[in-house]
């Protein structure tokens, strides 16, 4: 069986173990939740200023598109044309004819509107 002070020495190493675990992995394990490594947790055992996440761990830079230019068009030029004129026709009622088949007239000219010859 084993004695008395091989069950402490046990004890103290395994003691020391824990510690020195503890001590290293918390450095890790802190900057594990500042944004380094993510989504893993880590447990180093050694030096942790050389190993770890942070010895190997690379984010790089973001990567931005640029945007295609714009495309600047004019607007369309609207250039609304004059109506044009009416046409009327002129008719002299003593003489039953319109203008210009008659040059003058003895009465005022009455403003007909044209209609098509058939």
């Amino acid at each position: 069986m084993s004695s008395e002070g091989d069950v402490r020495k046990i004890a103290a190493v395994s003691l020391l173990v824990v510690l020195l675990v503890a001590t290293f992995a918390a450095p890790v394990l802190a900057w594990n939740r500042g944004g380094g490594f993510h989504g893993h947790g880590v447990v180093v055992i050694g030096p942790g200023c050389c190993w770890g996440p942070a010895w190997w761990y690379y984010t790089p830079p973001p990567y931005y598109v640029d945007a295609p230019p714009p495309v600047v068009q004019e607007p369309p030029v609207y250039v609304e044309r004059p109506a044009p004129p009416e046409s009327f026709w002129y008719y002299c009622p003593s003489t039953k004819a319109y203008y210009p088949s008659v040059p003058s007239c003895s009465e005022a000219w009455i403003k007909v509107p044209p209609r098509s010859e058939q």
